[in-house]
C-alpha cells in the first residue's frame, strides 16, 4: 500500500491552481522531521514568529524576517509560513510537537522494515 502526504495545494497569479501530492517515504519523513525541528530552534514561542511577520509586505519579505530574526533556514521559514493558523497553534505547543516528531519517526521505521 502506498501512502501520500497531504495534498499542497497552489495558486498562481494567472488563476491557475496547482495540487501536488508527494509519496511518503524515508526522505520525505526526514524533511517533515527537520521541518518540524524548527519549533524547538524558536523555543515554541508564536509571538516571536508573529511579531517577525507583522507588517511584511509580502510572503517573500515575511519569510525574509523569519530567516533574520529567528536565525533558521529559508525552508523552515517556509514552512511556517504554509501552516494554518489551527495548525501553528498545534504544533506551538511543545507535547503536540514532540508526539507529532514521534509519530513520524515511528512511521519511519515501518517503512524502512
Amino acid at each position: 500500500m502506498d501512502l501520500y502526504a497531504k495534498p499542497i495545494i497552489t495558486t498562481q497569479d494567472d488563476g491557475t491552481i496547482n495540487i501536488k501530492v508527494l509519496p511518503i517515504t524515508p526522505e520525505y519523513i526526514d524533511t517533515r522531521l527537520a521541518e518540524l525541528a524548527v519549533f524547538g530552534q524558536i523555543n515554541y514561542n508564536i509571538e516571536e514568529v508573529v511579531a517577525a511577520v507583522q507588517n511584511a509586505a509580502s510572503l517573500k519579505q515575511a519569510a525574509k524576517r523569519l530567516k533574520t530574526t529567528l536565525g533558521i533556514g529559508l525552508a523552515e521559514a517556509d514552512f511556517l509560513l504554509d501552516l494554518t493558523i489551527e495548525e501553528m497553534a498545534y504544533y506551538f505547543d511543545r507535547d503536540n510537537c514532540e508526539k507529532e516528531i514521534m509519530k513520524w519517526n515511528n512511521l519511519k521505521v515501518l517503512l524502512v522494515q
